[in-house]
């Protein structure tokens, strides 16, 4: 039970997901830029962040 007897409400998964990316971007390295090559398709925070679930859910 939360505060004042209601029952605690399970956050969705968009607002985990939201709330992992937000801190793996202030933690990762910056998405390398300005190279030759193929651009990266996602930030190393979204890696970070999507790994940082799997260990939750593992």
């Amino acid at each position: 039970m939360g505060k004042r007897g209601f029952p605690r409400r399970e956050p969705r998964p968009k607002e985990v997901l939201t709330h992992r990316l937000r801190l793996a971007q202030e933690v990762a390295p910056p998405t390398p830029t300005g190279r030759r090559g193929k651009p990266w398709r996602y930030s190393h925070a979204l890696y970070l962040a999507l790994l940082l679930g799997k260990l939750r859910f593992a």
